[in-house]
């Protein structure tokens, strides 16, 4: 039970920075990146993180790099 509190404040204190960069043909270079802190806003940022990859994805991108 004591570590409960402890487990409750790091999960909502938690960051995230998901980071992509994808190239297309030409070599032209496109950095996705979401930035979050907390639950929610961790969930925010890999959502648009996401976003981001997909529409590079359907304009001729590919991964080059990633990092979550």
């Amino acid at each position: 039970m004591r570590w409960l509190l402890p487990g409750v404040v790091l999960a909502l204190t938690g960051c995230a920075t998901p980071r992509t960069v994808l190239v297309n043909d030409p070599g032209e270079h496109v950095t996705c990146v979401g930035t979050g802190y907390g639950l929610f806003g961790s969930i925010s940022a890999q959502y648009e993180h996401d976003a981001c990859v997909d529409a590079a994805k359907q304009k001729g991108y590919r991964v080059e790099f990633e990092r979550h």
